[in-house]
């Protein structure tokens, strides 16, 4: 999904550029704009396929004219946020494909009062260097490039990023294995480049800002959460850090509640993906909820937070406020929406099942502790049976009073609120289908569409959770016969984006298309699809697919939606990797293994599918050969493009 907080900072330093050099004309489409111009970002900008411009950094095409801005000189700029190791599943880049490479990012602003040219300026990674771009930066004006941009790839482990201005080098960080922690190396104090460097997780509680301050202002507001270290980096490794943060109060006992823990998160399509990774974990995804129940902003310096064994987590120098919740993981990846929550990953809460304990302390002693029992071995969290009373009891969150049957809560009260917002029970969601968005046909549509529902995802993000946590009211679980393969696509042609995204790739946008052929809804809930290679290459979560329609799996897609007569899914965590030549088999199984459908097919057909004529009950054929009008696919469709179920037999 589309990040909008990076591509609307995009945006703005792109249009200070570009105002700068003269082509600030509005635009809502490339009509609006004059010859050799095209529409960018709701301003004209030079055609890419014209001649008159030079190509910079990430193939933003400017023009070679003398810019009105003067060129940076020293200490102009500073190098503020350094990106090697993107968390897992994260779209740092705002293109909607997550990637370890592509969302790499070094981050450079403009610390001086007038605009300045970047035209002389250059980002060095391990001696490879890259041009900045040719254009002017507004004052406190943010240059974000990206992996995808033409950064050079940045090392995990060790490696140096310098700013270069006029070819000599004016700010450069050395760095170790903290490099390849799930999080951006910032600066401490931000934009001043003789301050320590940290990592922006353990600090500000967030794995990276491009294009903003670590505390998520716009620059030059970065005051507030910030912290100095008072050791150096030195060698290339991270010293061990004293921070200086901006609170100072340590908590005494009742000043923090243990209001949620997480011990037992199950596995499998029934497990909780407490972190939001995508990916359920018994480790990873342990978690205990700590909410500041004060009226004082606290300080966490030196607290700990240990069970009744011997794992133990220490608090970094962080400053929470009253009503803020702070969640420790057993492994945090920078990924879920835990917006206003301080998220951390303890290394391994370690957490048992069937009973433990949980202790807070600080030199001074105990500040808080539980203890549980059996009443944890439930995959699901244990809850406060009334949010923030520390005298209340513990209960399994589906049974809490206000949870509306939700597993879990992490970050928030039982209904899903923000803390201290925790009267009134959460709404139970009884269907997907009751928080989707209505789209039109995907595989047609406009880069301007495509935006368009990128942003509307993002808008409904948050319910879409809800939704998978409470899971569908539907039919019965397929028996053999209920789902039938209808089109699979091996082998993407050039060019085609079948799912929609804006980018034609040979593996994201291979699909696999099943219809409903019961008479009733069904709950997929656990269905798998697999190949000759692989029983298993996705299962399907909480999806009530109605009679008649069509549910798409895709190598790769924005995000999960229905449009009329189909349900479209990411294959999120594997990909499809269907092969191009055959035989090649695809078998759809149950929740508990039992075949439900199964195809061989002999030969594979080159840039197109292979689909069902008549749908449903027909022999496969070659898609462009029969009722397709020449086209190449047509995933949740019928062979003539109209929308199931008007394309079957009644």
């Amino acid at each position: 999904m589309r990040n909008p907080t990076l591509a609307l900072a995009f945006a703005a330093t792109l249009a200070a550029g570009l105002a700068a050099c003269g082509d600030d004309k509005d635009c809502s489409s490339n009509a609006d704009c004059p010859q050799g111009r095209i529409c960018r970002v709701g301003l004209c900008a030079l055609d890419p396929n014209g001649s008159d411009g030079v190509v910079i950094a990430d193939g933003e095409t400017v023009s070679d004219v003398p810019l009105t801005c003067d060129p940076a000189v020293v200490g102009d700029l500073v190098l503020n946020e350094i990106l090697a190791d993107p968390p897992a599943g994260a779209d740092v880049d705002g293109n909607s494909i997550p990637s370890t490479t592509e969302d790499e990012f070094v981050e450079i602003v403009n610390v001086s009062a007038r605009e300045v040219a970047l035209s002389n300026v250059e980002i060095d990674v391990n001696g490879k260097r890259v041009a900045a771009g040719r254009l002017c930066l507004a004052p406190n004006g943010a240059r974000v490039i990206f992996g995808s941009g033409g950064l050079p790839s940045l090392t995990n482990t060790s490696g140096a990023v310098s700013l270069v201005i006029d070819g000599g080098v004016t700010q450069t960080h050395p760095y170790g294995a903290e490099g390849g922690k799930d999080s951006s190396m910032t600066l401490a104090t931000q934009l001043d480049p003789t301050s320590a460097w940290v990592l922006s997780k353990d600090v500000w509680g967030t794995p990276y800002s491009a294009g903003k301050c670590s505390n998520g202002n716009d620059f030059p507001d970065c005051a507030g959460g910030g912290a100095e270290p008072d050791v150096e980096v030195a060698d290339g490794e991270t010293a061990t850090e004293v921070i200086i943060p901006d609170c100072s109060q340590a908590p005494v006992a009742g000043d923090l509640v243990i209001n949620e823990v997480m011990a037992d998160p199950g596995s499998g399509v029934t497990g909780q993906d407490a972190n939001g990774d995508g990916l359920v974990d018994s480790g990873d995804d342990e978690f205990v909820e700590i909410v500041n129940a004060s009226s004082t902003t606290l300080l966490l310096s030196g607290v700990t937070l240990s069970d009744g064994g011997t794992a133990s987590f220490a608090f970094p120098a962080v400053c929470v406020a009253p009503n803020q919740a702070i969640v420790v993981f057993g492994e945090y990846k920078g990924t879920g929406n835990f917006a206003g929550v301080v998220a951390l990953s303890g290394g391994n809460l370690s957490l048992n099942n069937g009973g433990d304990s949980v202790v807070l302390r600080d030199s001074a002693g105990v500040l808080a502790q539980v203890a549980y029992g059996s009443e944890a071995d439930a995959d699901q969290s244990i809850v406060r049976a009334t949010d923030l009373d520390a005298g209340a009891a513990f209960v399994k969150h589906s049974l809490a009073a206000n949870a509306g049957g939700a597993k879990m809560s992490p970050g928030r009260c039982q209904n899903g609120n923000a803390f201290p917002d925790c009267a009134g029970a959460a709404e139970v969601v009884e269907s997907v289908e009751s928080d989707v968005v209505e789209l039109s046909e995907v595989a047609e549509e406009t880069a301007s569409e495509v935006s368009e529902i990128g942003e509307t995802m993002s808008e409904v993000s948050d319910t879409a959770e809800t939704v998978e946590d409470v899971g569908p009211s539907c039919g019965p679980a397929p028996v053999s016969g209920d789902l039938i393969i209808n089109e699979v696509l091996f082998d993407p042609p050039a060019g085609f984006d079948s799912n929609g995204d804006g980018t034609a790739e040979t593996v994201q946008d291979e699909f696999v298309e099943l219809v409903n052929n019961s008479g009733g809804a069904l709950s997929l809930t656990g269905v798998k699809i697999g190949d000759g290679d692989n029983a298993v290459r996705f299962t399907f979560g909480a999806v009530c697919l109605e009679q008649g329609e069509a549910v798409v799996v895709y190598g790769k897609l924005a995000q999960q939606f229905t449009v009329a007569g189909m349900v479209a899914i990411d294959d999120k965590i594997h990909s499809l990797s269907l092969n191009n030549t055959g035989p090649e088999t695809v078998r759809v199984t149950g929740a508990s293994g039992d075949l439900l459908a199964s195809e061989v097919f002999a030969t594979i057909p080159v840039d197109q599918s292979s689909a069902r004529s008549p749908d449903v009950s027909g022999a496969f054929v070659n898609h462009k050969t029969v009722g397709s009008g020449g086209a190449a696919a047509s995933p949740g469709k019928c062979l003539g493009g109209a929308a199931f179920p008007g394309c079957l037999a009644p």
